[in-house]
């Protein structure tokens, strides 16, 4: 049997066991990287509430191994856009086991910092899921800021807004403010480290890059997608080769019922900033953009169109908000997206976008934490100029 097929009929006391015993097992820890995958069986047809528990076991069980760069990447897209109090904790717990402390990793636990701040439930991690207030319970603003006394000097970059979270004005409470202390005695520490120079809130360094290119001659084609039918934000329909053939586009996934304000909102925010770098660029033209959403079946033209132009979103025959009428699989499998679902309802996704070429192809791929818009509209005018 497949571990696919094995994991999705597990009962959750099952599967945290499993994770238990994968992490107990140094040949097999590596799985619980591919248990963390947005579109993973073991997700499908499974609560929110109840994903949320299962991912916050397997990072906690990361905590306990040598977290790998792999693993990384899902620790730090926790950090940069989850809005959970048990998931944002485990992860700056999980980000504590990997064995390279740099500088890079400090903005990324300021922002969690920044976005968690203001909803800093208590959680206990002594049983699987549990959230019970007790003697030993911890929260996430605590969780982060022992994650800066482990960064200790590499967090220097951020050594001002640490600083500033011991202040009535910082958002956190003052019995924690002895707690903000240690972070800030460890961060001035003595040593030489590597400097990021000056940098603000979630400014990401290369170093964690989430953007994947393909070379031209490693590009898959899209003949299983482009006949594939869409109507856009005023109705129209009309095919993927219609639309994504002979010229760039850029592409963002996203859904109108998404709660989450740093995931589909900030999206399509991004995306509206992208389209009106392309116009400064005179390029507006020559690059097409699509919001296409994971949920077809409500996510009809009139709400598609109040998202988009809520947003700023420019609206036209070369810019669109698109729905499949006919289902999302065909596309799910060609950008292999990172979303699972309960029922027709999105249970699970990462932040993700794309730069197709000119024949539709998926050319860089910017997958898990939040993409920069200049260098996506950098990487597109490289493809526009692709010979």
């Amino acid at each position: 049997m497949q571990q696919g097929t094995m994991t999705r009929t597990l009962s959750e006391p099952q599967f945290a066991s499993y994770v238990d015993a994968l992490a107990a097992d140094p040949e097999r820890q590596a799985q619980l990287t591919e248990l963390l995958r947005e579109d993973h069986p073991v997700y499908d047809q499974r609560e929110t509430a109840t994903i949320v528990r299962m991912r916050g076991w397997i990072l906690l069980a990361l905590g306990r191994t040598r977290l790998s760069d792999s693993a990384l990447h899902f620790v730090l897209e926790e950090l940069d856009n989850g809005t959970d109090a048990y998931l944002v904790a485990a992860a700056a717990r999980a980000l504590r086991s990997y064995p390279s402390p740099t500088a890079a990793l400090a903005p990324f636990i300021l922002c969690a910092i920044t976005n968690i701040r203001y909803h800093d439930e208590s959680v206990s991690f002594e049983q699987y899921g549990e959230y019970a207030v007790s003697p030993t319970g911890t929260s996430p603003v605590r969780e982060l800021l022992a994650t800066l006394v482990w960064l200790g000097s590499h967090a220097r970059s951020v050594l001002h807004e640490v600083e500033a979270l011991r202040t009535p004005q910082g958002g956190l409470p003052s019995k924690l403010w002895s707690e903000v202390g240690q972070a800030v005695e460890a961060i001035r520490g003595e040593g030489q480290v590597e400097q990021l120079g000056p940098k603000t809130c979630c400014t990401r360094q290369e170093d964690f890059g989430n953007a994947v290119s393909w070379a031209l001659d490693s590009r898959r084609g899209c003949e299983p997608v482009e006949s594939i039918v869409f109507e856009d934000h005023a109705g129209g329909s009309l095919t993927f080769k219609d639309f994504f053939r002979g010229h760039p586009s850029i592409v963002v996934f996203f859904y109108t019922r998404c709660d989450n304000p740093l995931k589909c909102s900030l999206t399509v925010t991004k995306l509206a900033r992208v389209q009106k770098l392309l116009e400064e660029r005179g390029l507006a033209d020559h690059i097409h953009t699509a919001a296409i959403t994971y949920d077809p079946a409500f996510d009809l033209p009139h709400r598609l169109r109040g998202y988009g132009q809520n947003r700023g979103v420019r609206l036209d025959a070369r810019h669109r908000m698109l729905r499949t009428p006919d289902g999302l699989d065909a596309l799910r499998a060609y950008f292999q997206l990172g979303v699972n679902f309960v029922e027709s309802l999105v249970n699970r996704h990462r932040v993700e976008a794309y730069i197709l070429d000119a024949e539709g192809r998926i050319a860089v791929s910017f997958e898990r934490t939040r993409w920069d818009e200049r260098q996506v509209v950098d990487r597109t005018l490289q493809v526009l100029r692709e010979k």
